[in-house]
C-alpha cells in the first residue's frame, strides 16, 4: 500500500514536472524575443540612447520646441473635479480636497506646475516621464510624488502583472545594465508615462530621439558657418609659381608685417602669382537654406510648425493662426490628455482609490470668440438660448435683470408691453 501511494505521489510529481516546465519554457520562449530585444534572463532592460541626448536637448531649437510643450501644458487650468454624471456629495468633496492637496503640493520642493515641467521635458527627450509615488501617514494629504529621471529607469519586460514583483529598476547611471546596484520599484510605486508607444519595445521614443540626427547636422553646419563668418577659414589661396620654401616664408613674413592690419595694397614682384578661391563669399557659403531645411526637420520631429522655431518666411496672419491651431489640436491636446489619463488611472483611481473624481486639464478647447458670439446670436434669435446660459458658458456671472433668463421672443414681448402694446402677455407687463 505504501509503495502504491509513494508511486502515485511520484507520478503526480513527475506529471507536474513534466507539464509545468513546458508551460514556463513556452512562456520564456515568447519573452526571449520582445520585438528587437533579446532577453537572457529576468534582468531589467535599459533603453539604449546616445550619451549626448541630454546635451542636445539644451541646444537652441530643441529648447524652444520643448518649451512649447512645457509652457503650453503647464499653463493649463489643471483641477481635480467630479466625473461627469456623478453627483457631488460631502464624501466626494472630501476626496477632491485630499487629492488636490496631494497634487498641487506633491512634495516639499515642487508644485504641480514644476512637476509637470520635468515630466514633459523627459517625454519630449526620451518618450517617457517617471513619477515615484508613496503613501504617507497624513490623512489630509496621504500621497507624495517626486519626479524621476526617466532615462535612469529600467524595465523588467517579463513582468507578469504580479503586484508583489518589481516592474521597474532605477539605476545610478545610464550605462548600468543591471550589473551595478539599483533600486527595484513595484508597479504601484512608479508612474511611467509613455508618449509614443510601440509593440516591439517596453520603452517609448521621444521627439528628440527622432530629431537627433537633424540636430547633429544642424550643429555641424552651424559651426562651419560660424567659422566662415568669423574668418576662421581663409577665403583665398595664393599660388606663387616656381617659388621655393625660402621665397614662400619671405612672402609670408612680408604679408604679416606690411599687409595685415596696415591697410596697404600689397605689391610684390616675381614671375607669376595667382589667387585661387577656396570658397564663396556670399550668404550661400553659410548654407542658410540648408540650415532652414534642417530646422524644419526638427519642427516636424517635434510635431510643431516651423514658425514656432523662428522660420517665419512667407507666413501671413491667416496661415500662422491655422498652423497655431493645428499645433494645439495635434500636439498639445493629445499630450495633456495622455498625462491626465496616466495620473487618473495610476494615482487617483489606482493608488488613492477615488474612482469618482479625476484630474482634468482646463482650457484645452480654445474658442474663437468671434465665431462663438455669432453662434450665440443665431441661437438667441431662434429662441434657443438665454443670455444667462451664454454667460455661464463664458464663466461670467448671471445678469440680475429678469431679461437674463428670457429667450428673445419673451424679451420682445416684454419690451412691447412696456410700450403699451394691447396684445402683450399680462404677466409680462409689470417688468420694467
Amino acid at each position: 500500500m505504501k509503495r502504491a501511494v509513494a508511486g502515485a505521489v511520484r507520478a503526480i510529481r513527475a506529471g507536474r514536472k513534466r507539464h509545468e516546465p513546458e508551460r514556463e519554457t513556452t512562456k520564456y520562449a515568447r519573452m526571449k524575443q520582445v520585438g528587437s530585444w533579446n532577453l537572457r534572463d529576468s534582468r531589467p532592460l535599459i533603453k539604449p540612447v546616445p550619451a549626448n541626448l541630454r546635451y542636445f536637448s539644451r541646444t537652441p531649437y530643441a529648447t524652444r520646441a520643448i518649451q512649447f510643450y512645457t509652457r503650453s501644458i503647464g499653463s493649463l487650468e489643471w483641477a481635480i473635479k467630479v466625473k461627469k454624471d456623478v453627483t457631488e456629495t460631502s464624501e466626494i468633496k472630501r476626496q477632491i480636497d485630499v487629492t488636490s492637496a496631494c497634487f498641487f503640493s506633491p512634495n516639499h520642493e515642487d508644485t504641480f506646475a514644476t512637476l509637470l515641467q520635468q515630466i514633459i521635458e523627459d517625454i519630449c527627450v526620451c518618450g517617457a516621464g517617471a513619477v515615484e509615488q508613496q503613501i504617507g501617514g497624513d490623512k489630509i494629504r496621504p500621497l507624495w510624488m517626486w519626479p524621476v529621471d526617466a532615462l535612469s529607469i529600467q524595465i523588467y519586460a517579463d513582468w507578469d502583472g504580479d503586484e508583489s514583483k518589481p516592474r521597474y529598476c532605477q539605476t545610478y547611471g545610464y550605462g548600468n545594465v543591471g550589473v551595478a546596484q539599483g533600486k527595484d520599484l513595484l508597479n504601484r510605486e512608479l508612474v511611467y508615462l509613455r508618449d509614443r508607444i510601440t509593440t516591439d519595445s517596453p520603452f517609448a521614443f521621444g521627439m528628440l530621439e527622432v530629431a537627433f540626427q537633424s540636430i547633429n547636422r544642424l550643429l555641424g553646419v552651424a559651426e562651419y558657418a560660424g567659422d566662415i563668418a568669423a574668418n576662421a577659414h581663409p577665403e583665398n589661396l595664393i599660388f606663387l609659381q616656381e617659388a621655393d620654401q625660402t621665397t614662400i616664408e619671405a612672402f609670408r613674413g612680408f604679408w604679416r608685417n606690411d599687409v595685415e592690419g596696415q591697410g596697404q595694397i600689397p605689391i610684390v614682384g616675381g614671375k607669376k602669382a595667382e589667387v585661387l578661391k577656396l570658397r564663396g563669399v556670399s550668404d550661400e557659403a553659410l548654407f542658410l537654406k540648408y540650415q532652414e531645411f534642417v530646422i524644419r526637420e526638427i519642427a516636424v520631429a517635434f510635431g510643431i510648425s516651423p514658425q514656432n522655431l523662428g522660420v517665419e518666411q512667407n507666413i501671413n496672419r491667416n496661415n500662422g493662426e491655422v498652423a497655431e491651431d493645428r499645433d494645439w489640436d495635434l500636439s498639445i491636446k493629445p499630450m495633456a490628455t495622455a498625462i491626465a489619463s496616466y495620473f487618473n488611472r495610476e494615482v487617483i483611481w489606482g493608488r488613492l482609490g477615488f474612482s469618482q473624481i479625476e484630474l482634468t486639464p482646463g482650457g484645452l478647447d480654445r474658442e474663437d470668440e468671434k465665431a462663438t458670439a455669432d453662434i450665440y446670436q443665431i441661437e438667441y434669435k431662434n429662441n434657443a438660448i438665454t443670455p444667462n446660459e451664454y454667460r455661464a458658458r463664458r464663466n461670467m456671472p448671471p445678469l440680475e435683470s429678469k431679461f437674463g433668463d428670457m429667450v428673445q421672443a419673451d424679451a420682445l414681448i416684454a419690451i412691447e408691453a412696456a410700450k403699451g402694446a394691447k396684445t402683450a402677455n399680462p404677466a409680462l407687463t409689470s417688468i420694467e
